[in-house]
């Protein structure tokens, strides 16, 4: 089965049912990400219960590719979690061990998530009254190779999208962005997290259309790249 999803660090889904919320888990991670670095077969990730009742979840694989509309996640078995459901008392953590199956080291940098959802919670609790709130946190994982190609962003605004494309071979993460005139405007995207665009992958990222304006107004993309301030030359649209 494939899922298609815009790159969300963190998403919850909400279902009123009505009324106050009662005492109940509250599913958190300790990081935002997983490296596996050259050589390394083994990572961790730790699940946090900040609330004051037992909270289970479940941690999925999914390979995550990208085709220039929006990320893909196909799930895979390169990487094996353990364990891949837990129960986490009240404010207690849990360990989970991110391994993966094939010892060898891979050709070029491969990117995975980890879809961590909240479980539902006892189905004979009460919940006529309650709120129910479940949680889901896409962990980015990737396997790191050896002296890989830098990052060789490329990006064009056309139309409502900041389209970019990446030729090199590390993952791209594109954090506060502001898009910046020949005349010294500014557009400001975002200011946090915009996206990833993977080792030889491509994305768009929509934008507010109204405010953007004349699209070939924008040159240049002041974005935090990898965590770095950076400057980018934007090309003409194709």
């Amino acid at each position: 089965m494939k899922m298609r999803r815009t790159l969300l660090s963190v998403f919850a889904t909400l279902a009123l049912l009505g009324g106050v919320a009662h005492a109940k888990g509250q599913l958190q991670t300790r990081q935002t990400g997983i490296d596996l670095l050259p050589g390394v077969r083994g990572g961790r990730l730790v699940l946090a219960n900040a609330g004051d009742a037992v909270v289970a979840a479940q941690v999925r694989v999914y390979a995550w590719t990208q085709d220039g509309d929006g990320d893909q996640l196909v799930p895979s078995n390169d990487l094996a979690v353990s364990p891949p459901v837990v129960d986490i008392p009240a404010g207690a953590e849990q360990l989970v061990r991110v391994v993966r199956t094939n010892p060898a080291a891979p050709a070029r940098e491969m990117a995975y998530r980890l879809v961590v959802d909240e479980l539902p919670g006892d189905p004979g609790a009460d919940s006529g009254n309650s709120v129910q709130v479940r949680m889901r946190y896409l962990i980015p994982v990737f396997v790191r190779v050896a002296d890989p190609a830098p990052v060789a962003l490329k990006c064009h605004v056309s139309q409502q999208q900041l389209a970019c494309t990446n030729q090199g071979g590390v993952a791209a993460q594109l954090g506060a962005s502001t898009l910046v005139s020949a005349d010294g405007r500014t557009h400001e995207i975002t200011k946090g997290l915009l996206g990833y665009v993977l080792a030889g992958g491509a994305r768009r990222f929509e934008l507010d259309a109204k405010a953007l304006g004349n699209a070939a107004a924008w040159t240049k993309l002041e974005v935090r790249l990898n965590g770095q301030p950076a400057t980018l030359d934007l090309s003409a649209a194709p």
